[in-house]
């Protein structure tokens, strides 16, 4: 299997107040194409950190993240904006939106700047028919002309995974996303990362909830900056099994001190 994603030794360091606040010690992890992979733990273990260090939206202090055979110490800021740009998506648990701007325009937003910024053969109608195409997967395309306000938040994640998607990314970042859904609507917006991922799409997802970890292939724990063990679930098939899976993932979690 080839590796999208490879930290080795990674540690993140930062300096409050002169005293120094280790949030990630020598951590390894490698995301091969098409994994689905969440990272659970309790509240500052690490795993929103470890998310932004290896995607290059934070520095990392020491060690290495190899990102699509790219090492990202070895980037220039520049460069590093441009890979997450165009070859990352990022899903939050806040659904950052520009208010401005209806939910259409907001989801080719970050289209339009891989062109400015890249000159490739896509053009605008490109990018729009790439937002078109994907607000109708994902069942939101009656609300393209409406302001953010106007929709619901399930609908509002979705625009997010649409915006998060516009650029053909190769893998997806997801910190709590669907931290702030009720349960209907965090299950619609994880049936939709489910659907994506088994369309080749790697995903990394940081999650406090079990039922939503079990839809993944693997879950990391993570305590005090570092990886404590992985728990091997494997693909998961819409309706096959999810509570035995939840009951597995529950068991392990019990057992790592959750």
């Amino acid at each position: 299997m080839i590796a999208v994603l490879e930290a080795t030794n990674l540690c993140k360091t930062y300096i409050v107040n002169k005293s120094q606040n280790n949030v990630l010690r020598n951590v390894n992890l490698t995301l091969h194409e098409g994994e689905f992979v969440s990272v659970m733990g309790p509240s500052g273990s690490g795993k929103s950190t470890l998310l932004y260090t290896v995607s290059g939206m934070d520095r990392l202090t020491a060690g290495e993240v190899v990102f699509d055979q790219k090492s990202l110490s070895g980037l220039s800021e520049k460069e590093v904006s441009d890979l997450r740009l165009r070859k990352m998506g990022f899903i939050f648990q806040q659904m950052h939106m520009l208010g401005n701007l209806s939910v259409y325009d907001n989801i080719i937003l970050s289209g339009y700047e891989a062109l400015k910024r890249n000159g490739n053969s896509r053009s605008r109608s490109d990018v729009n028919q790439q937002a078109d195409k994907l607000m109708r997967k994902l069942g939101i395309i009656e609300t393209a002309g409406h302001d953010i306000t106007e929709v619901s938040g399930g609908q509002l994640q979705r625009a997010c995974i649409c915006r998060a998607l516009i650029n053909d990314p190769i893998m997806l970042f997801a910190d709590e996303p669907t931290g702030a859904l009720n349960s209907k609507a965090a299950q619609e917006v994880l049936a939709e990362l489910c659907r994506i991922n088994r369309e080749g799409t790697t995903i990394m997802m940081v999650t406090h909830d079990m039922k939503v970890a079990a839809q993944s292939d693997k879950v990391l724990y993570m305590v005090d900056g570092t990886i404590q063990g992985q728990h091997i679930l494997g693909k998961y098939s819409e309706g096959q099994g999810l509570k035995e899976r939840e009951q597995s993932l529950t068991k392990w979690l019990m057992e790592m001190g959750w």
